[in-house]
């Protein structure tokens, strides 16, 4: 039993180090070391990357956030959303809950990537939470905003007179809900929650 488990574990390293190295072709390394069957589905596909610790958190990043071809099924949107429905988001505030999301990978830094993986947290997100959210556009564009402060507040690169303030995270806001605005009094928590606490991004084989 034991050399079996060794053996496993000697399997489930060299897969994730494949993963790594081409996160495209990833699958294919896991259904080789055992922890895929063959034509997995996607939420199958979410479930091992979610317990595979070796996976590195920027190839999951990018595999997560690949686009699907024009014809064919939308393989990698629907594991993003399986990846994504993993997560309980009823309990938390949209900047607590995206602090939680990213750090379970890295964000990718292509604009497309970054985008369908906004857009999938985002859908998550209001599926939990839609109170005050007109619709989830709303979260995806307060989302968007968010990281956007974020690096506004804690980047060494912008100086302190030209960072942004609470009025203007206000004035970001404006009109993103539908016919309302959202409630000043939550994006001034969020505000502050991110002066505060700043969301650190992970990198490269960084673990959370």
């Amino acid at each position: 039993v034991l050399r079996a488990t060794k053996a496993r574990k000697r399997r489930v390293q060299t897969a994730a180090a494949e993963f790594n190295r081409k996160p495209g072709k990833g699958t294919g390394a896991l259904v080789r070391a055992g922890i895929l069957a063959e034509g997995a589905a996607p939420v199958e596909v979410a479930a091992a990357l979610r317990a595979t610790a070796a996976i590195d958190k920027a190839a999951l990043g990018e595999f997560l956030s690949l686009p699907d071809p024009k014809e064919g099924p939308p393989f990698h949107k629907e594991t993003l959303d399986a990846f994504v429905s993993g997560f309980d988001f009823a309990a938390y505030r949209i900047d607590e809950a995206l602090r939680i999301f990213l750090q379970a990978f890295r964000l990718p830094g292509e604009a497309q990537k970054i985008d369908r993986v906004m857009e999938a947290f985002a859908g998550a997100y209001y599926h939990a939470n839609p109170d005050p959210f007109y619709h989830q556009d709303a979260c995806y564009v307060l989302a968007f905003s968010i990281i956007m402060l974020n690096t506004d507040l804690h980047s060494t690169k912008i100086a302190a007179e030209n960072k942004m303030t609470l009025p203007s995270f206000w004035r970001q806001a404006e009109g993103i809900n539908g016919s309302t605005d959202l409630p000043q009094e939550m994006l001034t928590t969020i505000y502050h929650a991110i002066k505060g606490d700043e969301i650190r991004m992970l990198g490269g084989g960084e673990e959370a």
